[in-house]
């Protein structure tokens, strides 16, 4: 129940504070974001961590000109695949495998699934 009442607790930042992100908190973040399920467990999106000021400002003016694109530490900026292609599915693949150290028979029938998809 504690899980719940916290994300029930939940809210959107309508400005920022003017803190900095520790870098671990960024890191808990991507990685966190990197383990979530998705469609096909091929984590479909790349995450652009950007703390540039000048990028800031050219994404705040087509952001609707929103403070908070510019006022925080790092903007996390989620850009979706437009399409699965081979080798996007391969690097996923590849990256699983080579963490997990070894490939298995149904995984790579998966794999191979994906592709004529």
């Amino acid at each position: 129940m504690e899980l719940i009442e916290k994300l029930n607790w939940r809210y959107a930042s309508k400005a920022m504070n003017g803190k900095k992100v520790a870098q671990d908190k960024i890191d808990t973040i991507i990685e966190a974001a990197s383990l979530a399920p998705t469609s096909s467990g091929l984590q479909p999106f790349e995450i652009f961590v950007i703390t540039n000021p000048e990028v800031k400002e050219k994404i705040r003016s087509i952001a609707w000109n929103q403070s908070v694109i510019t006022d925080c530490s790092h903007l996390l900026v989620f850009a979706a695949w437009d399409t699965d292609t081979a080798d996007r599915i391969n690097k996923m693949f590849d990256h699983t495998n080579s963490i997990r150290g070894t490939k298995y028979e149904g995984w790579e029938n998966y794999r191979k699934m994906l592709w004529n998809s």
